[in-house]
């Protein structure tokens, strides 16, 4: 089994977090197959499917850092083009040194790509999120409603009176997750804005949930 994977990964962004967690449940999965002599069909199912993963996270994780204006994102961005590159090339030449490759792909690429670079754009973050606190602290305007109407949410969530039924997941550029009711979404998707109170920057709906 290759290093599986711990919180201590975590670039404070729920969708990426989700993301990486996925990248290596499924690594670990090509690397299990692989040991134990599966059929090379459907070990190359399960190369097509964390391919296609990969490109679907890079992708997200780009734009992310765009948003973020993460100064390393063309470096960044050179290096996924990299490993895709690889990962085409090791899906269409099975036959050729596959294991040797699938474990350079794999613990060396794809794994330490998370471990130490993505982790730069995580303490860029960090450092952008704590000079924001501290403008916003010099320069902090009254709340408006929909800043109150947040702070009651993220306060009915804590206490555990989320009321049942649907609920949607928002996130913002610092990672928090926010359980929003629906009426405070329905004002958000009507074009009112509602800023996180740790970062200050605008929240962003994710998908919805189902509260118990």
């Amino acid at each position: 089994m290759l290093l599986p994977w711990d919180d201590k990964y975590s670039v404070k962004n729920y969708l990426i977090d989700q993301q990486h967690k996925r990248l290596f449940e499924l690594a670990n999965m090509a690397h299990n197959m692989v040991t134990k002599q599966t059929n090379p069909t459907e070990i190359k199912k399960m190369l097509a499917a964390l391919f296609d993963y990969m490109h679907t996270h890079f992708s997200d994780e780009e734009a992310y850092m765009e948003s973020i204006q993460y100064p390393m994102l063309d470096a960044h961005r050179d290096k996924h083009k990299f490993i895709i590159s690889e990962m085409t090339h090791l899906v269409r030449n099975m036959e050729f040194d596959f294991k040797k490759k699938l474990a350079i792909i794999m613990e060396q690429w794809l794994l330490k790509h998370i471990l130490q670079d993505d982790m730069g754009y995580a303490e860029y973050c960090e450092e952008m999120n704590e000079a924001r606190k501290k403008q916003a602290t010099k320069t902090a305007d009254a709340p408006n409603k929909n800043d109150e109407l947040l702070q009651q949410s993220v306060m009915e969530n804590k206490k555990g009176k989320v009321a049942k039924g649907k609920m949607h997941m928002y996130t913002c550029l610092c990672g928090r997750t926010y359980n929003i009711q629906p009426e405070i979404h329905a004002k958000i998707q009507g074009g009112e804005a509602v800023k996180c109170p740790d970062c200050t920057t605008f929240i962003k709906y994710i998908t919805d949930i189902e509260a118990s």
